[in-house]
Formats: structure tokens, sequence, C-alpha cells
């Protein structure tokens, strides 16, 4: 029985390409069972609660995946036990080769509330016993000092597996299915720091933590477990966000991005900016007048190409051809950055990379903030 359901962006880690598996030891008319146990975070069974199966196909990619429903679907019983039988024709390709497996336990307001916990695998046998998974609570907290944020949870650990990393991730108001206001890997570490102000109050709605335990070989699972999402409301001082549905600019195009400063992360690529050019080393920000700048965010940098020289250097002006020298810089390639503990004062306000060989080929959302 299928469910429709919103997937998060760990279907993402483990489906991004329809890779394969070692040569499947079945045929395609013969049955598959998959079954194991899920327990809760408390460790009771997790009875009457629905169970999903990812099938990385090419025929699941472009319907399931992209529907972002599990193939198929199926309840626990009394005992947290579940199982699906399948045909062999389901698990492989033509050439024999496997696909592989993620299975999931979700609800209808997936992935926003409760812990989850995935096991990914390729088929290898018409018996599969996926071992028991018991849901993370996390225990997440927050606490505050000075201008920064920590957010904590409590270390997880799976018997016989080593955890490969920890990634935080934080959900906006306005986002996709997935946590995209900001996402970082942080190891092995359970406490995270940023600056508040790169958490605007009027877009944090929540945060979590995924632990995540890489299959050793084809022949082994892998896990994800996600915590309980937490809530704490997250103060926006010492700087404020000047750039909301402020104009942006990019090199190579002409028009201006309303998606790079809508205040909305989400989903992609609706509300995110997508570029059409390669050669993109810069953009900028018209704020409309001349105000005290602190710093800048860019969330969700994609580029093109390998820097010699990596990072990014930031300017501001009140004009857009002498720009003078760089007021603050980095050493970062892409994706969620800040670059802060600066003061200037301009209307536009520019984010170059060092390396003019690289193309910035898109983001979520870019932010100036001042005080």
């Amino acid at each position: 029985m299928k469910q429709v359901i919103l997937v998060t962006s760990i279907l993402v880690l483990i489906f991004s390409a329809c890779d394969r598996g070692p040569q499947a030891p079945f045929d395609p008319d013969d049955q598959v069972v998959i079954h194991g146990r899920y327990y809760d975070e408390n460790g009771d069974p997790y009875s009457t609660r629905w169970i999903g199966f990812w099938i990385n196909s090419p025929e699941s990619f472009f319907t399931n995946y992209f529907g972002l429903d599990p193939e198929e679907s199926t309840q626990t019983n009394e005992n947290g036990e579940y199982s699906e039988d399948f045909m062999g024709e389901d698990l492989m390709d033509a050439a024999g080769a496997t696909f592989k497996i993620g299975v999931m336990n979700y609800d209808t307001n997936f992935p926003d509330t409760i812990p989850h916990a995935m096991a990914y695998f390729y088929p290898l046998d018409v018996d599969i016993e996926v071992p028991s998974m018991t849901l993370w609570d996390g225990n997440p907290s927050v606490s505050f000092s000075g201008d920064d944020v920590t957010f904590s949870w409590q270390a997880h650990l799976v018997p016989d597996a080593d955890l490969t990393n920890y990634t935080f991730k934080v959900r906006a108001t306005q986002d996709g299915p997935a946590f995209n206001l900001w996402v970082e890997d942080v190891g092995i570490n359970t406490t995270f720091t940023l600056p508040a102000y790169v958490l605007p109050g009027a877009y944090f709605e929540k945060w979590r933590v995924v632990a995540h335990y890489e299959a050793p070989s084809d022949n082994d699972f892998g896990y994800f477990y996600l915590t309980d999402p937490d809530t704490t409301p997250i103060p926006d001082d010492p700087y404020t966000l000047l750039s909301l549905g402020a104009n942006c600019f990019a090199e190579a195009f002409s028009d201006t991005f309303s998606n790079a400063t809508d205040g909305k992360w989400g989903p992609w690529p609706s509300y995110c900016v997508i570029f059409s050019a390669t050669n993109v080393s810069w953009i900028y920000i018209d704020l409309g007048a001349s105000d005290t700048v602190n710093a800048v965010v860019m969330y969700g940098m994609s580029i093109a190409g390998t820097p010699a020289n990596e990072g990014f250097e930031v300017y501001v002006a009140n004009d857009t051809i002498n720009w003078g020298a760089p007021v603050a810089e980095n050493s970062e390639q892409n994706s969620y950055f800040y670059l802060d503990g600066f003061v200037a004062e301009g209307r536009y306000v520019k984010l170059e990379a060092k390396d003019g060989g690289i193309g910035i080929t898109g983001f979520r959302e870019f932010c100036v903030f001042g005080q």
C-alpha cells in the first residue's frame, strides 16, 4: 500500500543517482521478503506505524522519487515488526545488478515531526532481515553566549557500526521538504555554534541533527538517524536583516534575481537562484540607500570548477564602478558561510570569488546584515 509522503534530503544523499550494486542472487520471478523491527525512542515496540520502502531504480527515480513517495509501504504490528514482499525484477536491472533500497519510518507530517531512522542496503538475499532500528530523540538543546547560539545533542551509537558524521540542519518557515535554512557537516561533534543573526527569527522554524553511518561495503547496511526537531526561538541580535526584497544582480546577466532576497529557502528550484551561465564570479545587492553593513551570509551556494584560490571577498560601496578594497574575505569554496567582523557604509554589497575561473551556479538566499 502506498502513502504520499515528503521525503527529507537523506534520500538525496543515498539516491542521488541510479547507481547499481552487486549482481542479484535471485531471479526476476523470485519472491524477496524484506523484514525487520522498529522500536520507539524509549525502547518500546513501534507498533501500528508506517514503514516505507524506497527503491533506487530508474522507474522509481523519475516517478516515486520525484513524487516523494515510497515504492511500497506497510504498517508495523503490535511488536513493531514489519514485512513486505517484492518480486526480484523490482529490485534489479535487466542485467541483474541490484538497486539500492531504503527502509524508513514516516508519518503524514514527515519530515517535520518525530525522530526517523533509515537503513539502506543492496538486496543480496531472498530473505533480508534488516537490523532492528531504535528511534533517536537526541535530546536537542540550545544555549546562548553573547551573540552566539550553541546547539547540542546526545551522542548516538549503533552497535557494531562506526559513526561517519553528524549533519546539522535548520528548517525555514518557507522551505522545501528538507531543512535548508542551514546545512553543515559537523563531523562527530555533539555541539555546533553559530552567530545567532545567521538564522533570522522571522525565518527560523526548527532544527535537527542527522547521524550517518556509512555502509562499510556493498554487502553491509548503512543508516541514517534523525533527531526530534527542536523549535527553541533564536534571537536576531546583534544585527538586522537589511536585504529582504532588495534587488540582486549577477555577472553575465542584465536581469535581477528576486529569489535571492525573498526570505524563502525552498522548495527548490521555485524559490532559489539558478544561473544558466557558468561564468558568474560575483553577485551584488542594491540596498536602495546607503546603510551600515556588518555581515553577509550565503545560504546553499554551489559552484562550477575547482578554484586554485578558494574563497570569497566582500565589497561595500556607493556605486558599482569603484568598489575599493574588500572589507572581508574567507576561504570557503561554496555552500553555507558567513563573513562578519567589519563595519562599512554603502548602498551596494558585492560577494566575489577570489578565483575568477569558477562560476557560481546557484544558491538559496543571499543576505546582508547591519546595525
